[in-house]
This record gives C-alpha cells, sequence and structure tokens, in this order.
C-alpha cells in the first residue's frame, strides 16, 4: 500500500525526474536535442511547474506518494469549502497500472464525500487517465484546448422516508 506524506525541500530532485518521466516522449521529438538538452528543458519545466503550483495553490497539501520508504509520485490536492480540487496527481511510469492512483483518488474522493462537496480536476485531452475518472464520477465540463475541466458532483443527502 502507498504512503503519503508531506512534500519538503528534499523532494525538489525527485519532482524534476517524475515531470521528466512524464515528459520524456514529447520532448524527445524535438529535433536536434541531446538527451542533456532534453532534461534541462524538462527540469526547467518542471521548476516552473512549482512555483505555479505554490502560487496559485498556497493552501493545497503536496504530498509524496511512496512504496517501501522510496518515492513513486505526487498527490497535490487544494481543499476548498465547497470543493476539493486534484492539482496533479502523477506516478513514475514504472508504478502506473497498479492500482495506485485509483487508492489514491478513492481517498481523495472519501474525504470529499464525508464533507459532501464536490471534487474537480483537469485532464490533458487524450489522457488515458479520463477513463479512470469517468469510472469514479467525474464528469467533463469545460474544455480550454488542451485541458478538459471535470467535476465529481457531491453526494446528495439520503432522502429519509415519511
Amino acid at each position: 500500500m502507498a504512503v503519503l506524506r508531506k512534500q519538503n525541500g528534499h523532494d525538489l530532485g525527485f519532482l524534476q525526474a517524475l515531470y521528466a518521466s512524464r515528459r520524456w516522449a514529447e520532448v524527445s521529438a524535438v529535433p536536434g536535442w541531446n538527451d542533456a538538452q532534453r532534461r534541462a528543458f524538462l527540469y526547467s519545466q518542471a521548476e516552473l511547474q512549482r512555483q505555479h503550483y505554490e502560487n496559485h495553490f498556497p493552501a493545497a497539501d503536496f504530498l509524496i506518494v511512496e512504496q517501501a520508504g522510496s518515492p513513486i509520485g505526487r498527490l497535490c490536492v487544494q481543499y476548498a469549502a465547497d470543493d476539493v480540487h486534484i492539482v496533479d496527481i502523477a506516478l513514475l511510469p514504472d508504478w502506473h497500472g497498479r492500482g495506485i492512483g485509483t487508492e489514491l483518488l478513492r481517498t481523495v474522493l472519501a474525504k470529499a464525500d464525508a464533507q459532501r462537496q464536490t471534487c474537480s480536476l483537469s485532464v490533458e485531452q487524450g489522457s488515458r487517465a479520463r477513463r479512470l475518472y469517468e469510472r469514479l464520477g467525474f464528469r467533463a465540463g469545460a474544455d480550454t484546448g488542451l485541458y478538459t475541466q471535470m467535476q465529481r458532483p457531491a453526494p446528495q443527502e439520503a432522502c429519509e422516508s415519511p
């Protein structure tokens, strides 16, 4: 079972590697770059993402996903009064397809359900994760070109019989 812990300054190298693992195929298509240039570009993009998340989601929980004491992913969630927003969820490629992402999402959704809150996220166009989100009750909303906004409704209160 995956364990969550708060992200700290010692995680920056891991977060760079995680980001690079998610974008490596895209950047590999750029002609004329060697691997060192690709890595430098991706690490700079990881830093920009980190700054963006910290500026736009300052109250979010920035968590590292660990398995057997080693970091394997990240989960970033912002809890607001009426919505739980999943800012980012990512696992290293070797950990895909093992149910860990589903387990993390169900944990977040259980917290949202307990507070009768909606849960929202953005998913990249063409992402395989969209099918998982739909199975978990998320519905597609606004389309911004690169991303689709998705939301899972808050659970309804149980109706009492007369």
